[in-house]
């Protein structure tokens, strides 16, 4: 009699599990992703400003350094809100409201002699900083500056290596020669000057000399064209003024490209070698677990990406029931993936991008052409469809990742009628865009206003210095980091590196803590949640100014509580009329506050220096 009550709990356990197992949960036990994008109402400053910060701009219109080196500042400034204005090197400008001054040329062609003495008289006289931002043998603040002789010209250096403290891992990593590589000038330089960094051959690279109340702050190359220091051209900018606001995301973001997705079941040499099981229980029984388990040490959350199916259908006709195995797999990534309050997003109907014959090399890529804009749409409907029928309609997808991140308008163009709630696109910062990639800026997309594009500034499992560069620059200009790896870099020749997913994991968790040990108040977030944060910020205006041992900021558009970096020269805040602050790094007679501004009024008074926080 035992026996038969045991044999039918049995088999009611077995009905159980199996029913769990071919069901649509998505209709049963529905979940929840939505995020709201609506700004908040406006408020602006009662406060006024006699004289407020502002940087004054030359740049010649004629040198492609120039408006290059220029186009990287501009895009700095419209982040960090400074007040700028921008005039040609041939300009007569009234430099009396300026106490900053930047030139962002190789070439000073036409250049008046008048504002070369009026701008070296205000250095002497009343203090300010002159910045500058290219190289050149015919600079005439060359010798102001400190440059005694120049000895010979040095193509092809490599290597910033910091010889004081400026910002946080700027200063402790250097790019490769592989990603930096400028012309520099074998220079003598005066006993009075200070050199701030030093190219991996010893020269001379960006250095400091006082002129009066003044100082000159110089950078003996033209490596500003490129957007890999676009942090650094930042930094060296805040550390030359007396006090400089920037705006951050504050934000930490860790993307899971391909996740969810089919789940890959073959035997795996490197898998097989390391755990004895296929890839389709590596990735259920170990990778996932493992990650799970470095987001709750290390407080990250993760935005994955979903892939239907991997096939190469570029024909809505061809677009099949997906299997039923696919879709179990596909359901339980995704709920674990909410589980853990992450975000799903969208990575396609297939691995394919969303381009067309000509727009890249597919045979060197092995992609296959989309035929028309029609079976894009009906491809991205299919991963609406298939995300409703397992997860039910209370999950909104506002993200997309460009599969190897390649997009061009037409793909765009789908994409917003597919997903008309659309909000944001991750693509990279840095790139080829000659092979394809979407490089984007932080900010809203020109053509597609109602587009966000958020990018991603490095990428894979393993601990690489380049990628550190490329991470600490972004978090040196937008304050945050987002790094993107896929479940498959384990057993991919060109991102395993011949490792084993113990040597890779651990790796991974290096890269985050060289970050978390450097900026511990970043916060975990989303893609949109990111989104969110810049959105908030969009359109602030900042205005400050300084009147003795008080600084004064007034902002407009302000809408909600946003966080920023504020570095100020020679003192410290001794109290805040609103909001909230932290030292996070002292440097000398700098110190870099994490503020939380919460008010579009703020008094700061300022006193002696504090302990030191290096």
């Amino acid at each position: 009699m035992k026996f038969k009550y045991f044999f039918i709990i049995i088999l009611l356990l077995a009905g159980i599990l199996q029913f769990n197992r071919i069901m649509d949960k998505g209709k049963y036990f529905s979940v929840k992703q939505e995020f709201t994008f609506e700004k908040a109402p406006a408020k602006n400053t009662t406060l006024t400003f006699e004289n407020p910060q502002k940087y004054l701009i030359f740049y010649n219109p004629s040198s492609k350094v120039s408006k290059d080196i220029l186009y990287n500042l501009e895009k700095t400034f419209e982040f960090t809100k400074a007040e700028f204005d921008i005039v040609k090197i041939t300009d007569t400008p009234d430099i009396s409201k300026y106490d900053y001054f930047i030139f962002v040329t190789d070439n000073f062609l036409g250049f008046k002699k008048i504002i070369f003495e009026d701008i070296k008289e205000k250095l002497l006289s009343k203090g300010g900083t002159l910045f500058i931002l290219a190289n050149t043998e015919y600079n005439p603040f060359n010798e102001v500056a400190g440059i005694d002789k120049i000895n010979r010209l040095s193509d092809n250096e490599h290597g910033i290596n910091f010889t004081r403290k400026i910002f946080p891992g700027i200063d402790s990593f250097s790019p490769g020669d592989t990603m930096l590589s400028s012309s520099v000038y074998d220079v003598s330089l005066a006993e009075d000057v200070s050199v701030l960094a030093k190219t991996n051959n010893n020269l001379p690279l960006i250095w400091e000399k006082n002129l009066g109340k003044g100082r000159i702050i110089y950078t003996n190359s033209n490596f500003f064209e490129g957007n890999i220091v676009r942090g650094l051209m930042n930094q060296i900018i805040s550390y030359g003024s007396d006090w400089y606001i920037n705006p951050i995301l504050n934000s930490k973001l860790i993307q899971i490209d391909d996740f969810p997705s089919p789940v890959p079941r073959y035997n795996n040499e490197t898998i097989g070698k390391s755990y004895g099981m296929d890839t389709g229980d590596f990735y259920n029984k170990i990778w996932w677990k493992d990650m799970v388990a470095l987001a709750e040490r290390r407080n990250l959350i993760f935005s994955g990406f979903i892939i239907i199916d991997y096939n190469n259908n570029i024909h809505s006709s061809d677009m099949k029931e997906i299997p039923k195995i696919t879709l179990l797999d596909l359901d339980k990534r995704a709920r674990e993936l909410l589980l853990y309050q992450g975000e799903i997003g969208i990575h396609g109907y297939n691995h394919n991008p969303l381009v067309f014959e000509g727009d890249i090399d597919f045979k060197a890529l092995s992609y296959v052409p989309w035929d028309s804009d029609a079976d894009i749409v009906a491809g991205l409907k299919n991963v609406s469809s298939t995300v409703e029928d397992l997860l039910g309609k209370n999950i909104k997808l506002y993200s997309y990742v460009p599969p190897s991140n390649i997009l061009k308008e037409r793909g765009k163009k789908a994409l917003l009628e597919a997903f008309p709630d659309l909000k944001t696109i991750s693509s990279i910062f840095y790139g080829d865009e000659s092979k394809g990639a979407f490089v984007t800026e932080v900010g809203r997309d020109e053509k597609f206003p109602s587009i966000y594009t958020m990018p991603r500034f490095s990428s894979g499992f393993s601990y690489d210095k380049d990628d550190l560069w490329g991470i600490f620059n972004a978090l040196a200009v937008y304050g945050y980091m987002s790094h993107f790896v896929h479940p498959d870099d384990v057993i991919s020749d060109d991102r395993g590196f011949g490792k084993d997913w113990n040597q890779l994991y651990h790796e991974f968790e290096k890269v985050i803590l060289e970050v978390e040990k450097r900026f511990p108040y970043l916060e975990p977030s989303t893609d949109s949640g990111l989104t969110q944060k810049y959105m908030n910020i969009e359109d602030l205006k900042i205005h400050s100014e300084k009147d003795g041992n008080t600084l004064k900021i007034g902002l407009e558009n302000f809408r909600n509580p946003f966080s920023a970096l504020v570095r100020i020269r020679h003192d410290d805040i001794k109290s805040i009329s609103s909001g909230e602050y932290r030292l996070v790094n002292k440097y000398g007679d700098n110190s870099i506050y994490l503020i939380k501004f919460t008010n579009e009024n703020t008094i700061i008074e300022l006193g002696k220096k504090t302990g030191e926080i290096q």
